[in-house]
């Protein structure tokens, strides 16, 4: 393992990997970033080179590109590893991860098999590949998104594991295999039968890439078969945070920096296969709050396209209130009556591209919407309805103002009389909950001992034989104490050596240090000077012992006043 990542960190660059997630610049020899995984206006995340570290000082994140790319990507270990060992060139081999449970390995191992599995299926299956063909697909989004097939047997994956050493356990904790329903027979040995039969299968990936949960699309639909079917929850697969097709998508949203969202899988392969690789879909389930954390951290903008019916319509508009509320940037694409992506890219994918292309700001569209479908009365009570709400969710005031504008003018109405009503609706409890972290101000940091550990833990990590500030410091205060003020700070070292190289951007370390020495040296005699003074005022001291204090008295306010001029 050792061998793999430390190839890994010889081969990319810390600020290399972050700055093609997030937007850097330089400062001094580090460099900084508003932090990705926490609100924050100001940046607060710095990167170092020399280090290959990150730290935040708004939310104490820190780490390497390993820790980085987990936290960024929502992976495990193995995963980061799989992620940065394709972004080196570097093969993986023999690799065992001794800190994640073997579980979770198994887990990856018997969903890759089982994609294997219903690949081969597909493989043969006439009528599956014409209906993909009818669909529009070609065969290389087949293989690009290793679509397969789920036998119409009961238990043929089952078999198929099984073969392959794959326990019922693992089976059913990857939620390939179902138990069936014995409680009539309680005496009766439990039969297990397959999760998917009869579907054609859309492996779903996590960041890295690996299979983590299917969706199947039934070959055969009636009122009792669901039409798509996904994987129930397991330690691999959590719906809420899952968008299909983001492994894939992931760049290119960071490059264009905007997302189409789209409802299902058929959408999203199509979407891809005309060209729109910044892609991904909902698979059919809710759009959720952690979704779309997901895709802002690689951009604030999204497009909308969900289904032109009206489900797709509602699930649309609770899709922008959620977005607008996380302060993102969010357009909808009208697409014709009965329509939806995939059957637009089918007909023509440069109807796809212009659609996209002419998408309009959601509050636009509510207020089109409104405007072409009522009048007088109405208009008003479905602006104050449905518009106005949307409105309050924008972050920006000066955006805010500007749809207030527009409002007015098409409705012809004063400005003044918008603000009014734009007053009373409620806050949103998305945008109420939903606080800001405040950034630390690193030029307010006066906590002296804290910036004299900072620079010696800076000087001692790019020399470990180096010792001159802490023994510089060791003369004024003895060895015991500064060792110990340095051990109260090691769980910040990290921290701190990030706020030493800001100090050394405003001048010369070693003279910073010695100032701050200077001024530690003066407090505790100003202290030691109040002590005296207490001593001396007691009547009972004797005449020896007041002429001690008096010569350790003057000779530290001799001191004191060096340390003054």
């Amino acid at each position: 393992m050792s061998t793999n990542v430390e190839q890994i960190k010889e081969r990319l660059d810390i600020v290399d990997v972050i700055s093609s997630y997030i937007k850097v610049e330089k400062a001094g020899i580090n460099f900084k970033a508003r932090c990705p995984f926490h609100n924050e206006k100001t940046p607060s995340f710095f990167i170092s080179p020399t280090r290959q570290s990150f730290y935040c000082f708004g939310c104490s994140e820190k780490g390497d590109i390993f820790s980085f790319v987990e936290k960024f990507e929502g992976l495990d270990f193995k995963g980061a590893l799989e992620t940065l060992a394709n972004r080196a060139g570097i093969k993986l081999e023999n690799f065992k991860n001794e800190e994640q449970p073997e579980e979770k390995d198994k887990l990856f191992e018997i969903m890759e098999e089982s994609t294997k599995f219903f690949e081969k299926g597909l493989t043969g299956n006439k009528e599956c590949l014409k209906y993909l063909e009818k669909r529009g697909l070609n065969s290389a989004s087949i293989t690009k998104w290793r679509l397969g097939f789920s036998q119409d047997e009961w238990r043929s994956l089952y078999d198929f594991l099984s073969q392959h050493k794959f326990t019922k356990e693992e089976m059913l904790q990857a939620g390939l295999i179902k138990t069936a329903d014995s409680s009539n027979n309680p005496g009766q040995t439990t039969k297990y039968y397959d999760t998917f039969r009869n579907r054609i299968m859309f492996p779903i990936c996590d960041s890295a890439g690996r299979v983590i949960a299917f969706s199947g699309r039934a070959m055969q639909e009636d009122d009792k078969t669901p039409k798509y079917l996904n994987s129930p929850e397991t330690k691999l697969f959590y719906k809420s945070e899952v968008l299909y097709g983001f492994n894939i998508a992931k760049n290119y949203i960071r490059k264009l920096d905007y997302t189409v969202l789209v409802e299902g899988q058929m959408d999203l392969v199509m979407s891809h296969q005309s060209g729109v690789l910044n892609t991904v879909a909902s698979s059919g389930t809710a759009l959720t709050e952690l979704h779309l954390k997901k895709i802002q951290k690689l951009s604030n903008r999204v497009i909308i396209a969900y289904d032109s019916d009206s489900a797709g319509e509602k699930a649309s508009r609770r899709a922008a209130e959620l977005a607008l509320s996380l302060g993102m940037e969010v357009k909808i694409t009208s697409l014709p009556k009965g329509e939806d992506p995939a059957s637009v890219v089918k007909e023509d994918p440069e109807k796809w591209r212009a659609a996209l292309k002419e998408s309009e700001h959601f509050v636009d569209f509510a207020l089109n919407k409104a405007m072409r479908e009522n009048q007088g009365k109405n208009l008003t009570k479905e602006v104050v309805k449905n518009v106005l709400p949307l409105v309050s969710l924008i972050k920006s005031e000066i955006e805010k103002s500007q749809f207030v504008k527009k409002i007015a003018l098409k409705m012809k109405v004063r400005e003044e009389a918008v603000w009014d009503d734009l007053k009373k609706i409620p806050v949103s409890s998305l945008a109420e909950t939903r606080e800001s972290i405040e950034t630390v101000d690193l030029k307010k940091i006066v906590d002296l001992k804290r910036m004299a550990a900072a620079i010696i833990f800076l000087e001692e990590s790019l020399d470990k034989k180096s010792k001159k500030s802490r023994e510089r410091w060791q003369e004024i205060i003895s060895q015991e104490k500064v060792n110990e003020i340095l051990d109260n700070f090691e769980a910040e070292k990290e921290a701190l050596i990030f706020e030493a190289e800001r100090y050394s951007l405003e001048g010369d370390l070693k003279n910073i240090f010695e100032d701050i020495i200077n001024r530690i040296e003066l407090e505790n005699l100003k202290q030691k000077l109040q002590e005296m003074t207490i001593v001396l005022d007691d009547k009972d001291i004797s005449k020896e012992e007041e002429k001690s204090i008096m010569v350790e008295f003057k000779k530290t306010q001799k001191r004191i006043q060096e340390l003054n001029n």
